[in-house]
């Protein structure tokens, strides 16, 4: 296994689109709510991208982080 001990949340990638993913987006530098996410969680989020159907996950992996 291993572990990333030298990486912060602020660099931390975390999607979500319910109340539960409310406080781990809040805490990551890089909250992502997905398209159909609760109002609540797109007003937190940092970005916004595409629903989970129209794979919106990878839409934005593909835009912002580097390989």
């Amino acid at each position: 296994k291993k572990h990333y001990k030298n990486i912060s949340l602020e660099e931390v990638v975390a999607f979500g689109d319910n109340y539960n993913d409310i406080e781990m987006i809040k805490n990551v530098g890089y909250g992502v709510a997905v398209a159909n996410a609760k109002n609540e969680v797109k007003e937190i989020a940092n970005y916004q991208t595409l629903s989970g159907n129209k794979d919106g996950v990878a839409l934005f992996l593909e835009q912002y982080v580097e390989a």
